[in-house]
Order: C-alpha cells, then sequence, then structure tokens
C-alpha cells in the first residue's frame, strides 16, 4: 500500500489492478467473520471469499495442508490468525458493497493463506498508526496491508516479503505542473498520506533537493488517501505519492481529473510479524511459499491484474 534511493512501492492495475504502501487509513472496525467453518468440530477451518473478491474461485480451490496445518500454534487454530489491514487503499484494500467486508489484493491472500492453514482469517479494519504497535502487543498476529519493508520499519517488527513493486508520482489531469519525477518536486507542494511510507519518501525527496541547493518541498499530511488526492485535484498541491496500481485505480476513479506517473523501484511489500515470534514467521513465509509453488498465488494476483508484482520466492526482511 514504492528513496528512489530507496525503492518504491508496487505495479500494476485492478482489472487492470493497486499501500504504501503502506495502507490507508481506517476506522477500528472488525470484519464481519466468514460464513462458513468447521472449528468447533476440529476439522479444517475454510475461509469463503465475499462476492466482491475477484480471486474468490482460487481462494475457494484451496484446501488445508496437513503439514502446514499441523505447526500452528493451538492459539491461532482456536481464536484464528488475527489479521491488521486499513481499508481505504484500492485495488489492496477496501470495502465490499456491504461496507465492511474487506476485500482486495492483500485479503485475498489472507484468505488463502488461512484456507491452506486451516484456520480462520479475522482481518480487523484498523488505524494505519496502531497496526505496527498491535502486532508488537500481541493484538494481532500479523499485519497485511500494503507495508513496505523498510529498514526504519524493521526496529520494530519482522517482514515476510510477498510482492514486488513500484510507485507513482498522482498529478491532475494534464500534468499542469509538469512533473516528470522526483527532482521536478522541489519548491513544490506534495500531499501524502500521513504516518506512512509516502511520507518519508516525500522527506527523503525534500531533504534531496536541499543537498542540490534547491527549495525544500511542502509536505502536506492528510489521515487518508481520498483526502491527500483530493488536495491535489483542486490544486492546493501540485502532486501526491502512492503505489502504482493505487494511482491507476484512483486515477480512473476520478473520471479523468487525476494522472498517474509511474516511477520504477525495486521495494517490497511485507507482512509484518513481532520478530520475536520466530516460529509465526517461518509459517507465514513457508505458507506464501506453498501458495507460490502451487500456481495459487500467480492465480490470485492475475484475478486482481496484478502479475507483475509476483515474487519468485517469499523472503524474510529483505526491503530495502
Amino acid at each position: 500500500m514504492n528513496k528512489f534511493t530507496r525503492s518504491i512501492a508496487l505495479a500494476a492495475t485492478l482489472g487492470l489492478g493497486s499501500a504504501v504502501l503502506a495502507g490507508c487509513g481506517g476506522q477500528s472496525l472488525a470484519e464481519t467473520p466468514p460464513s462458513s467453518g468447521a472449528a468447533e468440530t476440529g476439522a479444517a477451518f475454510k475461509n469463503e471469499a465475499p462476492s466482491g473478491d475477484l480471486a474468490a474461485a482460487q481462494i475457494e480451490a484451496i484446501a488445508a495442508d496437513p503439514g502446514l496445518s499441523a505447526r500452528v500454534p493451538a492459539e491461532l487454530k482456536s481464536g484464528g490468525l488475527k489479521i491488521a489491514a486499513a481499508e481505504g487503499y484500492p485495488p489492496m484494500e477496501m470495502f465490499d458493497e456491504d461496507g465492511k467486508t474487506m476485500i482486495g489484493v492483500d485479503m485475498s491472500l489472507a484468505r488463502a493463506m488461512g484456507n491452506l492453514l486451516g484456520v480462520e482469517a479475522k482481518i480487523s479494519n484498523s488505524d494505519v498508526s496502531g497496526m505496527i504497535p498491535g502486532v508488537v502487543s500481541g493484538r494481532f498476529d500479523v499485519l497485511l496491508s500494503g507495508f513496505n519493508d523498510t529498514a526504519e520499519r524493521r526496529e520494530k517488527v519482522s517482514f515476510v516479503d510477498y510482492a514486488k513493486s513500484s510507485g507513482s508520482i498522482m498529478v491532475a489531469k494534464g500534468n499542469p505542473g509538469g512533473i516528470t519525477g522526483p527532482a521536478d518536486l522541489c519548491g513544490e507542494t506534495m500531499a501524502v498520506l500521513d504516518n506512512g511510507y509516502y511520507m518519508q519518501l516525500a522527506d527523503q525527496f525534500s531533504k534531496d533537493c536541499e543537498a542540490k541547493g534547491e527549495k525544500p518541498i511542502k509536505i502536506l499530511g492528510f489521515a487518508n488517501d481520498p483526502e491527500a488526492l483530493l488536495q491535489v485535484q483542486n490544486g492546493r498541491a501540485v502532486a501526491g505519492l502512492n503505489d502504482y496500481p493505487v494511482a491507476v485505480f484512483r486515477a480512473k476513479e476520478s473520471n479523468g481529473a487525476l494522472e498517474a506517473i509511474e516511477i520504477p523501484g525495486n521495494s517490497l511489500f511485507g507482512i509484518a510479524i513481532d520478530p520475536k515470534n520466530e516460529e509465526l514467521i517461518s509459517l507465514v513465509q513457508d505458507t506464501m511459499n506453498k501458495l507460490i509453488k502451487d500456481g495459487a498465488y500467480t492465480e490470485i494476483l492475475g484475478a486482481w491484474g496484478l502479475d507483475q508484482m509476483a515474487l519468485p520466492e517469499a523472503t524474510v526482511n529483505q526491503g530495502k
């Protein structure tokens, strides 16, 4: 939910394809649990895909893997895998038509992992600033919400890296500021999601400007992505920053009022886990690699039009 000296976020489109990166701000709201399962009978839990999930067929075809299921801690078998995510960053995280059920690329992967492990994927819509502390405190088992694996974040959590990415500069229709890359942003005003990867990236861009003897960037931070992009549409800011697939989705959603300028990068999206929980880190990595090996991973990404973000294997803490 992407330093160009540090790389950027994700690539592709919804139906075309979705961060930050960094996920997006949402309110604390637990998702309605799936309508089927067999936790009470001792059988493997089956997560049903919501109607709006473009990868529903792929998710529901996944059966529990005996070897992986045997490694699931007892508390996860009984209480489910508690997943922090933040609505408002389509197509990575968003609400289905009912306005409360979470869908998106990350949610498809979460339900797929749940089915492979035979446990309930208990997804909670959460505030971005509270998700990493929630993982560290044990409120959540994992954070799966388009978060970039960065050195700064690895001071608090570990990441199972599951997707590659690129980023995008968002500009108003016609690109009146003539923005082609970060160097064109010096002295300009930018609107970005506060407390996220792109706030850090915008700050780095500004420092790069000053290092070259140019004016710094005026950075405006907002609680959610739509509010930040509204500043670009109304002319208060010349540009915003976003994961490329999110940017493409937002541009289409704006009926032509916004444009997305891709910035190639090699950053990684990661599933954040308490670094002390080495057992869970290993289990999540192996589960993701099983999805990759079996082909379900690429099928899920393909269903969302995001084939370009696929990795050959899931790694741990390899973000730049």
